[in-house]
């Protein structure tokens, strides 16, 4: 039997994304362009349907928060939680 794959918003995993970018005041696409990240993916992320985080990406997406705000310590947290 084939194991299919849910997105984001189907887990028990929430996206912060959206809202830490609100927060500093930054867009997706400037997050995307400084992340070297897709903005798909960037979009995905914040509206849950992402089906899949590859570390590397989250790591960019972390760096990438950092440069746009260095004032702040970024977290997992400040991109997906993890709710039960």
């Amino acid at each position: 039997m084939a194991q299919t794959t849910k997105p984001l918003k189907e887990l028990q995993f929430t996206s912060t994304l959206g809202q830490t970018l609100e927060e500093i005041g930054k867009t997706r696409n400037a997050l995307a362009v400084e992340a070297r990240v897709r903005p798909a993916t960037i979009n995905a992320i914040v509206d849950g349907s992402a089906k899949q985080l590859v570390f590397e990406t989250l790591e960019a997406i972390l760096e990438a928060l950092h440069t746009l705000e260095p004032s702040r310590a970024f977290t997992i947290e400040d991109v997906v939680k993890y709710e039960k």
